[in-house]
């Protein structure tokens, strides 16, 4: 039996960070990040940009370098108290800006203040957007149903117990793989509160179960391996996409199957 339960390098679990707003307080996450080798996903309001000269702007983007970037709309307003046209600017022009100055298509969204309905999900998949993050935490560890209602494990005020819990479970047959902090940098108001913050990343950090990565990279990822075609007898495995995908099999073999090659299993 073939089963997608295994992740880059061969990795079981997945730990990913996600913050708001692009606040005066990122650079100092992101180095925190740096220091103990975590990955997170910054959703930036581009207003930000209006005030900036070109090199400010190729400066703030460049703080986020290691990291992924991605869209929070260009003014942070209600989603589902816009008119269409409203909203579909709102992340386009969102789009534009960050895309500009990151050199990546920027395809990731966080909900401002976490407001959306099926009509604002609707216009986000028409202007390109492939997952959204809400503000509803599931205390759970698996992968969204639907990429544009993508709910976290937890905000990091929250994240003691859900921690606690991953850790516990590192080496267990458990398939649900993924803890999923979000919260603002802005929260961080007190050396307290980044002695807190350093703690939780710390107690996250270095542990060989685990892949580190970025929002992006785990949409990638989990759609590469929904992609891959496998033979009636589960031996012919053919990757289509530009990633390496690994597969488990009988709960015991794990095989890499490198992007864009066909394997066939001994």
């Amino acid at each position: 039996m073939l089963q997608f339960h295994v992740y880059p390098g061969g990795k079981r679990r997945i730990v990913t960070f996600s913050y708001d707003d692009g606040s005066k307080n990122d650079p100092r996450l992101v180095a925190l990040f740096n220091k103990y080798g975590v990955k997170g996903t910054f959703h930036i309001n581009s207003r930000r940009f209006a005030e900036m000269s070109e090199e400010d702007k190729k400066d703030y983007v460049a703080r986020y370098d290691r990291h992924e970037v991605a869209c929070h709309t260009v003014n942070h307003g209600w989603l589902t108290r816009m008119p269409a046209s409203s909203l579909i600017n709102e992340v386009m022009d969102d789009r534009r800006t960050l895309e500009t100055y990151t050199g990546y298509p920027v395809v990731g969204m966080s909900y401002p203040s976490g407001d959306y309905d099926d009509r604002v999900i609707a216009a986000l998949s028409a202007c390109g957007i492939v997952y959204s993050r809400t503000t509803k935490a599931t205390f759970n560890f698996g992968f969204p149903d639907n990429w544009l209602a993508w709910h976290p494990t937890c905000h990091h005020r929250d994240a003691e117990k859900p921690v606690a819990e991953f850790l516990a479970r590192l080496d267990s047959e458990w398939y649900r793989p993924l803890l999923y902090i979000w919260g603002h940098s802005h929260e961080f108001k007190t050396e307290e509160d980044w002695e807190r913050q350093e703690n939780l990343v710390a107690s996250l950090a270095g542990l060989e179960q685990v892949w580190y990565a970025t929002n992006i990279e785990i949409y990638n990822y989990i759609e590469a391996t929904r992609r891959v075609l496998v033979s009636a007898d589960e031996r012919i495995l053919h990757n289509p996409s530009a990633l390496d995908v690994w597969v488990e099999r009988d709960k015991k073999e794990v095989f890499v199957i490198p992007a864009g090659e066909t394997v066939t299993l001994p």
